[in-house]
């Protein structure tokens, strides 16, 4: 096993003193050090693939540079694409994450309270209200894709119903006037997103759009797709509020006789999955801005502890950007394509 190099293996290297390493590695060099110590110093650790011991960093700052993350599993399971922005931003950051079910497992909180954990991310895998942890409650705490009622904390989250809404004006910008949903049938995000399209309908003078409400699942959004596909009046385009739903649509077109674009366009919002840009066409899909909340979020909080905790409480909404496919045409190819 190879041994861990050492500060003093690093003065050695550096022809400096083990004093100097700490002083240039603390960021206290300036006007003690000169620029050409500095520089060997910083070359024989990086040489050396020298980290400082966290233990003794934690002793003299008082601080552990990890972060607790509070969260629980949804109806599927716990919101990967989420926690792994999350652990992205604060890797970057150089901060250690420490997750616990917060649902399951809400003893464990106070576990992480007596490791000293810096700070608390609480990330939801579904939007929703959630009561910030009364233990937590004098930690800095940022909550991500959920909010707390009282304003226990600050809260970062995707602007559903602007998602929806935008869902919607990729459609009607296209020429479409008959707007159908198929929507899952619980869920905070899935009612604001229906709402963020019939706000747009509604804006451009248009009937409101028939809303088919499913599960979860690629089979939900199936049955749910053949239900509108085989009515009496069929949409010409049809919003999905998340991406299994769309490719159970895409199952159930095909299976009526209707091709993607040409006889029916589609929009669908953003799961995380990854699935709308595989499917064939691929689809026309509203993203959650998950990297760029997770990044916003980790500074709301790294500013929270340089200053003690005290900023002030925040509420913060992100616009979801359309990424274009090739799932949405305008109606009138599906009139000349049935002629």
């Amino acid at each position: 096993m190879t041994r861990r190099a050492t500060a003093q293996d690093v003065a050695d290297l550096a022809g400096v003193s083990r004093s100097a390493v700490s002083l240039v590695l603390n960021g206290r060099a300036d006007g003690n050090i000169s620029r050409v110590k500095q520089e060997a110093v910083r070359d024989a650790a990086l040489q050396l693939h020298y980290t400082p011991n966290a233990v003794a960093l934690s002793l003299r700052s008082k601080r552990t540079e990890t972060i607790g993350v509070l969260t629980w599993p949804d109806h599927r399971q716990m919101p990967l694409a989420l926690l792994g922005a999350v652990y992205r931003a604060a890797s970057s950051a150089g901060y250690l994450l420490m997750m616990v079910d917060a649902q399951e497992r809400p003893w464990q909180v106070d576990a992480l309270l007596d490791r000293r954990v810096d700070g608390f991310m609480v990330v939801a895998p579904e939007l929703a209200d959630f009561a910030v942890p009364e233990p937590v409650s004098n930690v800095p705490t940022v909550m991500v894709n959920c909010f707390d009622p009282s304003l226990g904390a600050s809260s970062l989250v995707p602007d559903e119903v602007g998602a929806g809404a935008s869902a919607a004006q990729r459609l009607i910008e296209s020429g479409h006037r008959e707007l159908g949903v198929v929507a899952g049938r619980e869920g905070l995000a899935s009612e604001r997103r229906v709402q963020g399209v019939e706000r747009a309908a509604q804006g451009a003078g248009l009937a409101r759009p028939v809303v088919v409400r499913a599960g979860h699942s690629i089979d939900d959004g199936y049955r749910a797709a053949r239900e509108l596909l085989e009515s009496d009046q069929v949409p010409s385009a049809l919003v999905c509020t998340h991406e299994r739903l769309a490719l159970g649509v895409l199952l159930a077109a095909s299976d009526v006789g209707l091709s993607v674009p040409e006889d029916l366009s589609l929009v669908s919002l953003d799961d995380g999955e990854n699935l709308a840009a595989r499917l064939v066409p691929s689809v026309d899909l509203v993203e959650r801005p998950d990297p760029v909340i997770a990044t916003h979020a980790l500074e709301l909080l790294v500013d929270q502890l340089r200053h003690g905790g005290h900023s002030a409480v925040r509420r913060l909404t992100f616009v979801c950007p359309v990424r274009r496919g090739a799932s949405v045409a305008p109606p009138r190819l599906r009139a000349l394509n049935a002629g």
